[in-house]
């Protein structure tokens, strides 16, 4: 599993989560028109068996999943986007990215998906901060 987390700041801070959903969603979409790896090397897929990227409200929080299929591990990997709503203008987002991994048990590795996915995710959220005039910093914590 790997984390990362970051402060965002900036007037727009109410538009990120729908910003960060729609540009997560759009990326996937891409990936299918480009790509479809589909499946696992050692059966049929049910990769397509519902969204991709989904998005649950709460009061002051937001939650973004993604899921995508890496080969290279024969495995499906799930991203966890948690946007904290501070004030109207700070959120704290963290991402969590697991389930890359294969083998059992100790013996298991992820060949470095969870730690990509963290990275891409990060980047995709430093342009949407970009687009929305947020500024971010790493989360001290």
């Amino acid at each position: 599993m790997d984390r990362k987390a970051v402060e965002v700041r900036g007037t727009a801070v109410e538009e990120l989560p729908e910003s960060l959903y729609n540009a997560l969603r759009e990326t996937d979409r891409k990936e299918e028109e480009t790509v479809q790896l589909g499946g696992s090397l050692y059966g049929g897929s049910d990769q397509n068996d519902g969204n991709a990227v989904v998005r649950h409200s709460g009061s002051g929080f937001e939650v973004i999943v993604a899921e995508q299929y890496y080969l290279r591990t024969n495995s499906d990997l799930q991203a966890t986007i948690v946007i904290d709503q501070k004030t109207t203008d700070r959120a704290s987002v963290t991402v969590i990215a697991g389930g890359g991994a294969t083998g059992l048990g100790p013996l298991s590795w992820d060949l470095g998906s969870e730690s990509a996915q963290t990275d891409t995710i990060v980047s995709l959220l430093e342009d949407v901060c970009d687009r929305l005039d947020l500024s971010l910093d790493p989360d001290e914590r």
